[in-house]
């Protein structure tokens, strides 16, 4: 049961990490773009439409959070999310199209992406022992 608990937590966590970085983002991408001394979007619908998803994302590691046998499906769809979301900050950073303070986020992602692969590699494990 500690293992279970650690997971709903595990994807609590990924959903409120989502939500800050959604709602924090959508309010005030403007003045964190100055900060980082980044030209605004041209086209913000692009970048609303990104965070929105990445709160409807939140959505999906909240329903894991309370559901840890039958949301497999949407524990992958995050895997790879999170992990496109690195890369690509990584490489416009590298580029120079980002600042490197956006690769930190995606770092977080990352590894959220890895605690996620394990928590699959845990419910193949558990549901091989038998008893």
């Amino acid at each position: 049961m500690e293992k279970e608990d650690y997971y709903r937590n595990l994807f609590f966590i990924g959903a409120i990490w989502n939500w800050i970085v959604a709602i924090v983002s959508t309010f005030f991408y403007h003045p964190m773009f100055r900060l980082l001394g980044m030209d605004d979007p041209v086209y913000p619908g692009i970048l609303y439409t990104f965070l929105g998803v990445v709160f409807v994302f939140g959505i999906g590691y909240y329903w894991i959070s309370r559901d840890l046998e039958n949301n497999d499906n949407i524990v992958k769809m995050g895997i790879l999310g999170k992990t496109w979301v690195f890369a690509v900050a990584l490489y416009y950073a590298i580029v120079g199209d980002f600042h490197w303070f956006l690769v930190l986020p995606g770092t977080v992602d990352l590894v959220f992406a890895g605690l996620f692969i394990e928590f699959l590699f845990w419910k193949t494990k558990r549901a091989s022992v038998p008893g």
